[in-house]
Order: C-alpha cells, then sequence, then structure tokens
C-alpha cells in the first residue's frame, strides 16, 4: 500500500478494529464488482432480466431490498455502451452509493431535498422510488457538475425534480418544509482511495478534512432548519474521517439541542463496524452511536450515515 499516506493508514487503523484492518486495507488494492440499478421509470426489472439473458449477461441480485444486480464478466467500459444504458433504463451505480436513499425511503407524494445532487445517481433513484410522484428540489452550485446532474434525469426520464444551480448552505425554502432531506455532502472521499491509482489520494489532506467540515457543517444545519417536524433526514458522506462523519453530526445535534434527534439504521443485510464515539479526546453526543459505518469489502465501499429527525414539538 506505498501509494497510501502513511498518516491515513495510521488514522485508518484507529478507526477501524485490529481484527478487521487487514481485509479493510486489503480493498483499496481491489476494484469493486460492477453494480448497476434498474430505472423502474423506463424498464420493469423482468424487461431488464430479459436484456440482460438476450446479451448473455450473467448477473446476480445484490443483497439491496431495491432493484440492483451485480454484473458478472463484463468490463464496466463494454457495459457502459450498451444500448439500454445509454438509453437511461439502466444506471450503474455502486451499491454503496444506493444505501442512503434506501433509510431515507421517500414516498410518491413526499417534498424532498437533495442539497448536493450531481451527478444525480441518488436524485434518479429517489425519483424512481417515488415513482416520478411528489417534488424532488435537487441542487448542486458547480456549474458543470450541474449540468452533469439535469442530463442525468433527463436521461433517466424523471419527471418530479426542479433542478437548482445554488449552494445547498445557502439555500433558502421560505415557508417551505421538506418530508424528506438527503444529504450526501462532498468529503475527502477516503473509501474511494486506491493504492494504484496516484489521483484518488493526490489531494488528501489533514487540512482537507478541515475545509470539508466547514462545508458539511453549513449544508447539515442549513438542512435540518428546512425539515417538516416529523420529517427525515439522512447524512452521508464516502469517508472514514471522523471530523466529517460523527464529528459533524455532534456538532449539530448540539447546535440544535431538543430539536433533532439521530435514530439507528436497520440494514441487517450489510456489514458494519461501530461508530466513532471519542476522536482526538474529543467526547461526542452518545447519539452518534446510533449511526450507520459501512464496512468496505469486496462488494462495498466505505460509507457513512447519520438518520436525523426533527420532533414534532
Amino acid at each position: 500500500m506505498e501509494m497510501l499516506p502513511e498518516l491515513f493508514l495510521d488514522r485508518l487503523k484507529r478507526i477501524i478494529s485490529e481484527e478487521k484492518y487487514a481485509s479493510v486495507s486489503e480493498t483499496f488494492h481491489q476494484d469493486k464488482l460492477l453494480s448497476v440499478r434498474v430505472n423502474t421509470l423506463k424498464i420493469s426489472v423482468d424487461d431488464a432480466l430479459r436484456c440482460f439473458a438476450e446479451r448473455n449477461i450473467s448477473v446476480e441480485k445484490t443483497p439491496l431490498r431495491n432493484p440492483s444486480f451485480l454484473i458478472k464478466g463484463v468490463d464496466p467500459q463494454e457495459f457502459s455502451r450498451f444500448d439500454f444504458v445509454c438509453d437511461g433504463k439502466i444506471y450503474m451505480q455502486s451499491l454503496s452509493s444506493m444505501l442512503p436513499v434506501i433509510v431515507l425511503d421517500p414516498q410518491p407524494g413526499d417534498d424532498v431535498l437533495d442539497l448536493c445532487a450531481a451527478p444525480g445517481s441518488k436524485t434518479s433513484q429517489m425519483a424512481a422510488q417515488m415513482q416520478n410522484q411528489g417534488n424532488i428540489v435537487a441542487l448542486d452550485s458547480v456549474r458543470p457538475r450541474f449540468y452533469r446532474l439535469k442530463s442525468v434525469l433527463n436521461l433517466q426520464g424523471v419527471g418530479n425534480v426542479q433542478a437548482k444551480c445554488l449552494d445547498g448552505s445557502r439555500y433558502r425554502s421560505g415557508e417551505v418544509l421538506f418530508d424528506r432531506i438527503l444529504v450526501d455532502a462532498p468529503c475527502s472521499s477516503e473509501s474511494r482511495f486506491k493504492s494504484f491509482n496516484k489521483k484518488t489520494v493526490g489531494y488528501w489532506s489533514l487540512r482537507k478534512i478541515k475545509e470539508m467540515v466547514h462545508k458539511q457543517r453549513g449544508l447539515l444545519l442549513n438542512a435540518c432548519r428546512m425539515l417538516k417536524p416529523g420529517g427525515v433526514l439522512v447524512y452521508s458522506t464516502c469517508t472514514f474521517a471522523p471530523e466529517e462523519n460523527e464529528g459533524v453530526v455532534d456538532w449539530v445535534l448540539r447546535k440544535l439541542p431538543g430539536e433533532i434527534q439521530t435514530e439507528p439504521i436497520s440494514l441487517d443485510y450489510v456489514k458494519r463496524y461501530p461508530a466513532i464515539l471519542e476522536w482526538e479526546k474529543r467526547i461526542y453526543n452518545s447519539q452518534v452511536a446510533h449511526c450507520f459505518r459501512v464496512l468496505p469489502t469486496d462488494l462495498m465501499e466505505g460509507f457513512f450515515m447519520a438518520k436525523i429527525v426533527r420532533g414534532n414539538g
């Protein structure tokens, strides 16, 4: 693992238990299996399976409780050229990326806010689960990413999204509050590090983590203020850093005492490891124990999720 920063690995040993460290560190040498989501706005699962069979593509149902499959024996670049991908019926998406929407569980008719929406993987996943019913406000502040978001939504036949090129930490919804909010925050992306690809780690530093924390706090605090009483918010990242995960959740719980709380996340088919309760001499709010850390495997990238609810009081 000579291409991964020594400081990152030292931190990882403290975050992941000693008995799991060897297997987790091995995942940085490997590419994940190719996983896809059936876009039920354009094709049924049965018809998708027939498409795969007609092209002799071997598939296997994933453990996730959504229309997702593992693709066997096909290179991702080759797979991306199939007609059913090019016309938006099948979407290539990592399994970990699908989890926040599964936890958020938006329903047809809900008012939903996607605060960091580009490139649109989770936005389109929500639209499909909602059967294009209800309303999703999807934000991204970086113009090229915003255009990518609009392109993905258009390709997949999404019809219930208002896409806006805005900074999620500054967005104001006025009197409109949301039933469901997703904050899939920009982060240091540590779970996507690859020992064989220097580009995945070249930007990493403790300073980068601190920069991300500043952004994440602004996004999450603003989102919590737009959540309806009884509403549900999912905060997620693809990093291991406790400062960006439990630390941000701890911070917002302290900023809004008594207004919000975390809830346990039940995903018994996903391997996990415990939330971090203390880091760098800081003891976190006991509610961060409900946070969900996805254990990296050959199927899953490392991922972090917190389920936050607003009280009815």
